[in-house]
C-alpha cells in the first residue's frame, strides 16, 4: 500500500462580500478539476510549509496566517493500493496579484460561496466547513 499526502488551503478575501479562489487544475493538455491550490509533502516538510509552498507556486501568492482551529483532512483512495491525505488551511487573502503557474493551473476565479459550491469538483464539504468556520 503507497501512501501519499498533500497540503493546501482555501484562501478568500473580503472584496465587498467574502469571495473563494478556485483554481482549474491541468494533467498535460487536457483539464483536470476545479479546486484549491494543493500539492505533495516534499523532504521534511510540515503541513504549513507544504501548503504554503504550494500556494505560491500555484497562485504566485504569499499567504499570511492560516486560521487558528482550522484544519480538515480528507481521506481517500485514489487508485488501487494508495491512500491518500489531504490536508487543507484556511487563509484570508489581501494580495490578491495572481500569477498561475501555468503547466499545473490552467486558468482561477474569485467566487461567492454559492457559485463555488456549483463549481467545484470534490471538495463542497470542506467548503461548506469553511464558511461554517467564518460565520
Amino acid at each position: 500500500m503507497k501512501y501519499e499526502k498533500s497540503c493546501g488551503a482555501i484562501l478568500w478575501r473580503n472584496n465587498g462580500k467574502r469571495e473563494y479562489l478556485l483554481i482549474l487544475n491541468k494533467k498535460g493538455n487536457a483539464l483536470g478539476h476545479w479546486g484549491f491550490p494543493k500539492g505533495h509533502v516534499e523532504g521534511n516538510e510540515t503541513e504549513v510549509q507544504t501548503a504554503r509552498r504550494e500556494i505560491f507556486e500555484e497562485t504566485g501568492i504569499k499567504a499570511g496566517d492560516f486560521a487558528d482551529g482550522f484544519r480538515i483532512v480528507v481521506h481517500y483512495s485514489p487508485a488501487p493500493n494508495i491512500e491518500k491525505d489531504v490536508v487543507y488551511f484556511l487563509c484570508e487573502i489581501s494580495d490578491t496579484n495572481i500569477v498561475l503557474q501555468e503547466s499545473e493551473v490552467a486558468e482561477y476565479k474569485w467566487l461567492d460561496y454559492d457559485a463555488a459550491q456549483k463549481l467545484l469538483t470534490y471538495d463542497t464539504d470542506i467548503l461548506r466547513k469553511a464558511e461554517s468556520f467564518l460565520g
